[in-house]
């Protein structure tokens, strides 16, 4: 009887997930993330890769530089 209680593979559907907490605040990290991401549709070089005339000379693209600047902090 003790055969009879083979347990089956669970199936990726099957499986738990963790908890998702909806009000944990962003990290430093993944704020970056998102503003760089942002800042980079705005200005056309990212998604649909149209880039806006003179982008390179614009206070977002200054921006993204010291997002690059900050990241490479965090992560070395």
């Amino acid at each position: 009887m003790a055969e009879e209680a083979v347990q089956q593979p669970v199936q990726p559907e099957q499986r738990p997930q963790a908890p998702v907490n909806i009000n944990k605040p962003l990290s430093e990290l993944e704020q970056l993330i998102a503003e760089k991401i942002n800042l980079a549709k705005k200005l056309g070089i990212m998604g649909d890769l149209e880039p806006i005339k003179g982008y390179s000379n614009t206070d977002e693209y200054r921006r993204i530089n010291e997002i690059d600047n900050r990241l490479w902090e965090l992560v070395k």
